[in-house]
């Protein structure tokens, strides 16, 4: 007997019934209930007359730019000899996504994230912040349907990393990812969901959505009304007038459905087309708990100790206080006036006692600083030195004493490092996986003529047109993180001196561009510096470069390139000519 078609109202709630097991699930397997003291342990905010030594803080400040990509690029590599002018070109345009989504602050965060509360959430999306819909794609004058409401020239989505018709990748708060209950890895997931904490009014003029105007909305928890909820996560709210409306986006890999839900009611139910190699999240852990969805936190291990440390340093410095000089004396025995000289830090006073004897008028109090303080503060340190494997080459910090050796310190740099290139490496997969996903992306969503710029195999830049279909192809990518250096104006000058160098004087390589090419990063400091090129008389310099080495691929001028786009096709066969 076929099973009967669930009601609106009942669709709703088994979802609501699922969503609650979740909340339960995280609550009972994680260690979701001390995320925000662990967060307040990072930000430095300690119980009143705590003396902290906070190494939550430097430690994390020390792992975080060691695992995340200071300048994300990607290195495309066809697996097919047919198609390695079609990696170039997505090569090109992936580096450039980067650039403008603002992955690389993404990345960062969710690996603070990950040291602070175990996972580190990604969300992925393409256009719309909140869900994109194939028939509300670009207008033709450029503005998305997504992004503004039904008022004409309102706007409601706001986030400078999220551009019309393009891909992208957010960093979300642990707390409102929301995983089925029993769950053990983020690849087998069949389904999560985003809770979101929206204005009211940017969700009744979201197109999106339907049965809106039945919302009733909500304001903050707030914790001082006792309406905070333990499943989420309290916000302030300094304009109590403003509503918000709770949302839940629900991805769907079973049935490939975007549903979101909210206040009972069912606001929007669609295919989900961005359902690309499995869900449009990534999580980067770098703890993998062996039974649980949720990794454990850097943080969680580093508690005790760093709780022991702030304790012994509160004593040291009460020590240190009841340690300061004090003396005790007759009553009677030394007159106010006398005790005056004795405070006026005069060189030699003379105190005058009325007393038979001096040791019966004043005794002296000169109270110790136990040395075993010290000592557990070391043992203390050195536990969390093993547990995560930071020393003090690593934090940056000068050590005393009789220094290590040369070989002595590799060994150590060396067991470092294999653990730094482990979280290293989880990051780096995280970037490749969003990267895929992008692509599956703009080879499906990008119909219309777009333009990048390569390079020739012979080393010339050229504009080229292209669509995503074009792209696509049937094919396969390999896609290797790298982590560049970022470019100073000190060292573009030094790259510059390097390549005249090494190529002044080869026939093969356009002298005057190379000149140039120095002559330029002269220019900040005098203007005039890229006049000091000249060809010799009655001869023009770029007209004898060009004699000399011909512009590849129809470049106009050494090192020029066309100002008319090729077409891909076109572009293609001159690409291959190139290589051949």
């Amino acid at each position: 007997m076929p099973e009967k078609k669930k009601t609106k109202n009942e669709y709703v709630d088994s979802w609501m019934k699922r969503l609650k097991a979740g909340l339960d699930y995280r609550k009972k397997y994680s260690s979701f209930q001390r995320w925000s003291d662990y967060r307040k342990m990072y930000r430095g905010q300690w119980d009143e007359g705590i003396v902290p030594v906070n190494r939550v803080f430097s430690y994390g400040r020390s792992l975080v730019p060691r695992v995340y990509f200071r300048s994300p690029r990607v290195c495309i590599t066809a697996t097919n000899p047919e198609l390695v002018y079609h990696a170039k070109v997505v090569e090109a345009v992936d580096n450039q996504m980067i650039r403008e989504t603002l992955l690389k602050d993404t990345l960062k965060r969710a690996a603070l994230d990950a040291y602070l509360c175990g996972t580190g959430p990604i969300k992925l999306g393409y256009d719309s912040e909140f869900g994109y819909l194939p028939e509300q794609a670009v207008s033709e004058d450029g503005q998305t349907v997504t992004q503004v409401g039904r008022k004409e020239g309102e706007k409601i989505e706001y986030h400078e990393g999220i551009k019309p018709g393009m891909p992208w990748a957010l960093r979300v708060m642990p707390e409102d990812v929301i995983i089925p209950w029993g769950s053990t890895s983020p690849d087998s997931l069949p389904w999560v969901a985003h809770y979101i904490l929206r204005p009211l009014e940017d969700v009744q003029q979201d197109q999106k959505y339907k049965n809106t105007d039945k919302l009733k909305g909500t304001k903050t928890p707030d914790r001082e009304m006792g309406r905070t909820r333990p499943e989420f996560r309290p916000r302030e709210q300094r304009d109590k007038d403003v509503i918000f409306a709770e949302l839940w986006e629900i991805r769907d890999l079973k049935a490939k459905r975007m549903i979101v839900l909210s206040e009972d009611y069912l606001l929007m139910d669609t295919e989900d087309v961005l359902q690309f190699e499995g869900h449009p999240w990534e999580f980067i852990q770098f703890n993998v708990d062996p039974e649980y969805f949720w990794a454990i936190p850097d943080v969680s291990i580093l508690e005790p100790q760093q709780k022991e440390l702030n304790e012994v340093r509160t004593q040291s410095s009460r020590h240190r206080r009841i340690a300061l000089l004090k003396f005790l004396y007759l009553r009677g025995a030394v007159k106010s006036e006398e005790l005056e000289k004795f405070f006026s830090g005069e060189v030699g006073p003379g105190i005058a006692i009325d007393s038979e004897s001096l040791a019966n008028a004043i005794t002296t109090l000169q109270p110790h600083i136990p040395p075993e303080l010290w000592q557990e503060a070391r043992m203390i340190l050195q536990d969390m030195t093993e547990e995560l494997g930071f020393g003090s080459n690593q934090m940056g910090q000068f050590k005393g004493g009789t220094p290590p050796t040369r070989g002595e310190a590799q060994i150590v740099e060396q067991a470092f490092d294999v653990r730094v290139d482990e979280r290293k490496d989880i990051v780096g997969d995280t970037l490749v996986s969003i990267v895929r996903k992008w692509n599956q992306m703009i080879f499906k969503f990008w119909t219309e003529d777009r333009v990048t710029q390569i390079v020739s195999p012979e080393g010339t830049p050229f504009w080229i047109k292209y669509t995503g279909d074009q792209l696509k192809g049937e094919y396969f990518l390999s896609v290797d993180p790298e982590s560049g250096m970022p470019l100073s104006r000190a060292l573009k000058y030094q790259m510059a001196k390097d390549l005249f160098n090494l190529l002044g004087g080869d026939q093969l390589i356009d002298q005057v561009l190379l000149r140039k090419i120095l002559l330029q990063h002269y220019e900040s400091v005098e203007p005039l510096a890229s006049n000091l090129l000249a060809a010799a008389p009655g001869q023009d310099a770029r007209a004898v470069s060009a004699l000399r080495q011909p512009s590849p691929m129809g470049a106009e001028g050494a090192g020029g390139s066309r100002q008319r786009p090729l077409e891909f096709e076109e572009a293609k066969r001159k690409f291959t000519q190139g290589m051949a």
